[in-house]
């Protein structure tokens, strides 16, 4: 089995440790508010990058075991945790479109 890593994913890395950092929920709401509030931010070839990235970590995601899933999310730099495979999915999908 191929081992995933976080570095085959710069832009999420970036965008997860920047937005969905330790206050996410008290600074926006929510981790899908603080996602808009970065693509509000960004350039569209960020975004472009981002959306990108998510759609392949959204793939890899839905076949990993959720706690491994999880630890990826947490190695990309976001300190949301997910509660479930269904908010993390809802979140890349959201991301992805």
């Amino acid at each position: 089995m191929t081992r995933r890593t976080s570095s085959g994913f710069p832009e999420l890395q970036r965008v997860f440790s920047g937005y969905l950092h330790e206050d996410v929920l008290a600074e926006y709401g929510s981790p899908e508010a603080a996602l808009r509030a970065y693509r509000d931010d960004a350039a569209a070839a960020e975004v472009r990058r981002f959306r990108s990235e998510a759609k392949r970590l959204l793939t890899q995601s839905r076949s990993l075991d959720f706690d491994k899933a999880r630890a990826l999310f947490h190695q990309l730099g976001s300190r949301w945790i997910p509660p479930s495979r269904e908010a993390l999915i809802a979140l890349l999908t959201d991301a992805a479109s």
